[in-house]
C-alpha cells in the first residue's frame, strides 16, 4: 500500500525564490509540526533553501525550529520530513520508506542586478555578499515577516538545485541507478533484471516505491 503526495497551492506553480526570499514556498502557510514524543503543534511554516531549515512565523517574527526535535511538518497540502537534518518534500511513501525531493539554493549561480555571476559577488542593493552569509543557512536580511515580505521581489532570482532520494530506515540514497545498485545487500545482476522487468522510470516516484519495496523485501 502506498500514498502519493502532490504539489501544493496553485500560487506556488509560478513562484521563483529570490535572494531576499530564499524559501520553498511564496509565503508562510498554516501547517502542523510533528516532533519527538508525538508532540503536535500548529503554526505558519516555510522551508529555507539554504540548508533545508524549517522556519516558523510567530507574532510577526521568523524563527528557526530546532531540527533535532523535528520529525516532519505538513505545510498546506505538502509534507516535509527530516532527513539527516534537512527538511525534504515527500513525493511518495509506503510502509518501507519514502521518496523525497531536496531543493537547495545555488548561490554560486545568482545573477546580480549588474549582470555579474558568482557566489563571491555583492548584492549592491542590500550590501551583503552571498558567500559570506551562505555559511549561515538561516540568514535573512530581516527576521521581521512584514519587512521581509515587502522586500521579497526587490532582489535577484535565486536559482535552485533539485535532487531526489529514496529513504530506507531513515538513510537517504540518491535516486539514480548506480547509487541504488551500490547499496549494501543489493545484488547488481538481480537488480538489473528487476529494473528491466518492471520498466522502472527513475523520474516516477511510484516506480521509486517499487525500488524501495524490492530492496526491503
Amino acid at each position: 500500500m502506498f500514498v502519493s503526495l502532490f504539489c501544493g497551492a496553485a500560487a506556488a506553480q509560478d513562484y521563483t525564490p529570490t535572494v531576499n526570499w530564499p524559501y520553498v514556498n511564496p509565503d508562510f502557510y498554516d501547517g502542523v509540526l510533528r516532533q519527538m514524543g508525538n508532540k503536535l503543534s500548529k503554526a505558519r511554516f516555510n522551508v529555507h533553501l539554504g540548508q533545508g531549515a524549517l522556519h516558523i512565523l510567530t507574532d510577526g517574527e521568523i524563527a528557526e525550529a530546532s531540527i533535532k526535535d523535528v520529525l516532519s511538518v505538513t505545510i498546506g497540502d505538502e509534507e516535509f520530513t527530516n532527513v539527516g537534518g534537512k527538511m525534504m518534500k515527500v513525493l511518495a511513501q509506503s510502509e518501507n520508506g519514502f521518496v523525497v525531493e531536496e531543493r537547495l539554493a545555488d548561490y554560486s549561480a545568482v545573477v546580480r542586478n549588474d549582470g555579474a555571476y558568482g557566489g563571491s559577488n555583492t548584492n549592491s542593493a542590500k550590501g551583503f555578499s552571498y558567500d559570506e552569509n551562505y555559511g549561515n543557512y538561516s540568514y535573512l536580511i530581516t527576521n521581521n515577516y512584514e519587512d521581509l515580505l515587502s522586500q521579497k521581489d526587490d532582489a535577484e532570482e535565486l536559482p535552485t538545485t533539485v535532487q531526489r532520494y529514496i529513504v530506507i530506515n531513515g538513510l537517504p540514497t540518491l535516486a539514480i541507478r548506480k547509487n541504488v545498485a551500490a547499496m549494501d545487500g543489493v545484488d547488481k545482476k538481480a537488480f538489473s533484471e528487476f529494473l528491466k522487468t518492471e520498466k522502472i522510470n527513475w523520474k516516477d516516484p511510484q516506480d521509486m516505491l517499487k525500488v524501495i519495496d524490492y530492496i526491503v523485501k
